[in-house]
């Protein structure tokens, strides 16, 4: 599976936001840009289309910054891949068209893909990285 910058830098962006849950205060563009590994020019237009399926809200003003929409066990990650066409998208779109056993092979694999997606919300991202970061700081 080819996995998009745009898709893995939007999951990237939310696994931030989470992190910081349920802090009310808004991260700034900066802060999540350099947290996520994102560069700001491509952060900005991503949280704009995750503020549009309200993931993301934005918060105007000096402190302004961005905080998730919802809790992030409410957060799906298929819905996002789904929702920023994040899977197959064009490729997909040419083997609608062919209907041999190499074209059903590949979407059966972006069908397990989702599946295996539809079982992880944004928490359970957030609980791996947690996790992650237990383990690393006891291996120092």
């Amino acid at each position: 599976m080819k996995v998009s910058a745009r898709m893995d830098y939007a999951v990237r962006a939310l696994l931030e936001l989470g992190l910081h849950w349920p802090d009310t205060q808004p991260l700034q563009l900066e802060g999540i840009s350099r947290r996520a590994g994102v560069p700001q020019k491509f952060l900005i237009h991503i949280l704009i289309d995750l503020k549009n399926l309200g993931a993301v809200n934005s918060i105007r003003g000096k402190k302004g910054g961005y905080v998730l929409g919802e809790d992030p066990r409410k957060i799906n990650l298929a819905a996002i891949v789904r929702r920023l066409g994040g899977i197959g998208s064009f490729e997909e779109e040419k083997r609608k068209k062919k209907n041999d056993s190499v074209s059903l092979l590949w979407k059966e694999i972006d069908k397990s893909i989702i599946e295996k997606l539809e079982k992880i919300s944004l928490e359970d991202l957030c609980n791996r990285q947690r996790q992650a970061v237990k383990t690393l700081s006891f291996d120092i």
